[in-house]
């Protein structure tokens, strides 16, 4: 054989065709450590009952086989409260689907609202803070370990 050997030259190549997923698990552990901090926030929120002023159902969009993406449908429901401060409030927020199936105009809703920020929703609609922060931790240590065993050079 003349000259030199690949495979010698090149000792790290296996390892970096998966470096991607390294930097893949950092930026999810990334969106759900914000996540996280976000749910955290929500559970410092002052729970408030507020009533059903409408409901929307936005259908979403199919195209199979066209090459365009296609879009999800939106459950939402539009509610009224009044803030601590006494102040009125209208605003619409996007339900799961049994939620939305059991509200109807005039029935009361659970609402959290952040004092601090003026932001509302209507409860349970998501997962909690500490289901965030597991899957963050998770994912950032998994990337941390794929990178110190060699995988991410």
């Amino acid at each position: 054989m003349l000259g030199w050997d690949v495979r010698r030259k090149m000792p790290n190549r296996p390892n970096n065709s998966k470096a991607w997923l390294v930097w893949l698990l950092f930026f999810f552990g990334g969106i759900f450590c914000l996540l996280a901090a976000q749910e955290g926030c929500y559970q410092k929120s002052v729970k408030l009952l507020g009533v059903v002023v409408a409901k929307k159902y936005t259908p979403g969009t199919s195209r199979v086989g066209s090459g365009t993406l296609s879009s999800r449908s939106y459950h939402s429901i539009k509610y009224r409260f009044t803030t601590p401060q006494g102040e009125t409030k209208e605003t619409w927020s996007d339900v799961l689907t049994q939620n939305w199936n059991k509200f109807h105009e005039g029935d009361p809703v659970e609402i959290e609202y952040l004092s601090a920020t003026g932001d509302s929703r209507v409860a349970d609609q998501t997962a909690s803070a500490p289901v965030f922060f597991m899957i963050a931790v998770v994912l950032l240590a998994g990337g941390f370990i794929m990178r110190r065993s060699g995988i991410q050079s």
